[in-house]
């Protein structure tokens, strides 16, 4: 190969580099057995939370086939071994390593949403259809499609007229792209065109509200919107002295709007992102600006997350309350968007700033029970209405379904609290069943590359423990 070509063979490959040992642990895990039949699960309505009497579940080759009533043995009713529920996907993501993927395994995330793909995620997307490695399930959308006046032209695919709208579309068909993302300075006209366009060749268009684009047209022309724009600006694109007073006038101004606007969602996929919001607060509670932290994030994105944690450390203590206080009020707006029938993805950004691909898609759970969602409304927005946002149609997650077996599995029913989904006994992906042991191993060789003792960071927990003279050193001047 050329110089050239071999980076871009790298750029394909380069979530899974042959030779990595997570890579490696992951192609070896790919060769075990696909069939299996598990006796005695609990199996977790995600309609109610409710857990069914035992069933054995039957898998052939990857793919769900049945779920029997357990036999008594003895003539007694045969206790619990398991409780399982399907696999949980992060419906906004950003991954960028193979440390990522485990991440998100290791956490119960079987499948996920990335929301600015590249040729390595279509490529990763193929080592799961070969069953060459064991992945989450990817859905890929195409990278940013923006207007001429984007803030981002360096990244962005630019969109202004029909001609650039029908390259959109062949390319998106052309490398098997799922959806398409749009950014926030799409022109409407353009916006319209690519949306009809896109219908008509069977392309979800997904992303942020364009600023230019009326909400009731964006709403009708997209699949899903995220973080809430279009209900409340982007307010990110602001000086960052500005971002947060723009958000409590918009929220202080539009409240009582924002609720009406809620019912006009009825039936339109949503994804707040609530973890990500909070994780720019500063507040430490959320934040953690950790040296540990730091070190998880793949290394290209350390320098951006180490200057947002010296920005964190330097928040008034004051303030970084204050915004919290608003993404508290965010979250009033994602449980008013759920009464009125819109429904909720579970996303958390991954990628950005302490917002770690695996932990914090539990807070992001935990940011939508402290909205006011049940149990029951969350395993919903995590499992069924995540796979019918990407068209994948139900998960099998009840005792009629079959289909692909992405599965987490708990020695112990998960209903005492949201937080108990984060640490799984196992975990089951297009078949493969990995036990606890396995996912230990796993989280081990993800903190390994990121040259972290396995202490450092315990799994199931949402943030590493700050102990000592490294919390005085972390919290010195911090809100």
């Amino acid at each position: 190969m050329t110089a050239t070509e071999d980076a871009l063979w790298q750029h394909r490959t380069g979530l899974l580099p042959a030779g990595v040992p997570l890579v490696s642990a992951l192609e070896e895990m790919a060769g075990r057995s696909r069939s299996h039949v598990v006796r005695a699960i609990g199996l977790i309505d995600v309609a109610t939370g409710d857990v069914s009497p035992p069933r054995d579940l039957e898998v052939v080759d990857g793919t769900v086939v049945g779920w029997s009533p357990t036999r008594p043995v003895g003539g007694r009713a045969t206790p619990y071994a398991w409780f399982a529920a399907p696999g949980l996907v992060d419906a906004h993501a950003h991954v960028s390593s193979v440390s990522d993927l485990v991440g998100l395994l290791v956490y119960g995330v079987t499948a996920y949403r990335q929301m600015w793909g590249e040729p390595a995620h279509r490529y990763t997307a193929g080592v799961y259809r070969a069953r060459h490695a064991v992945v989450p399930r990817p859905w890929v959308a195409t990278g940013v499609v923006d207007g001429p006046r984007s803030r981002v032209p360096h990244a962005a695919t630019i969109v202004d007229g029909t001609r650039a709208v029908r390259q959109v579309i062949d390319e998106a068909i052309a490398f098997g792209f799922d959806g398409i993302k749009v950014y926030d300075d799409l022109e409407e006209p353009v916006f319209a065109n690519l949306a009809g366009e896109a219908e008509r060749a069977g392309l979800p268009v997904v992303g942020h509200v364009p600023e230019r684009v009326p909400l009731d047209l964006a709403r009708h022309g997209m699949r899903s919107t995220e973080h809430l724009y279009g209900i409340v600006p982007n307010v990110f694109r602001l000086p960052p002295a500005e971002r947060w007073r723009a958000l409590a006038r918009e929220l202080g101004r539009n409240e009582d709007e924002a609720y009406a606007v809620a019912a006009d969602f009825a039936g339109h996929f949503v994804c707040p992102t609530l973890t990500a919001w909070r994780a720019r607060t500063g507040e430490r509670r959320f934040t953690r600006p950790s040296g540990v932290t730091i070190q998880v994030a793949t290394p290209s994105r350390r320098g951006a997350w180490s200057s947002a944690a010296r920005d964190a450390l330097r928040t008034d203590r004051t303030e970084a309350r204050e915004r919290s206080a608003l993404v508290d009020r965010l979250g009033d707006v994602a449980r008013a968007l759920a009464d009125e029938g819109a429904r909720l993805l579970v996303g958390t950004d991954c990628g950005n700033p302490f917002v770690v691909a695996g932990p914090s898609y539990h807070k992001e759970l935990a940011e939508l029970s402290r909205a006011g969602l049940g149990l029951g409304a969350i395993l919903r927005a995590a499992t069924v209405d995540a796979h019918e946002a990407m068209g994948w149609g139900e998960p099998p997650g009840d005792a009629s379904a079959v289909g692909r077996a992405n599965l987490v599995f708990y020695r112990r029913p998960p209903v005492e609290g949201i937080g108990a989904l984060a640490r799984p006994d196992g975990v089951m992906v297009d078949g493969v069943f990995l036990d606890g042991d396995d996912l230990d191993h796993l989280w081990g060789l993800r903190l390994a590359a990121a040259g972290l003792d396995a202490r450092a960071w315990p799994r199931g927990e949402l943030d590493p423990p700050v102990t000592g003279a490294q919390r005085e050193k972390e919290t010195a001047g911090a809100g």
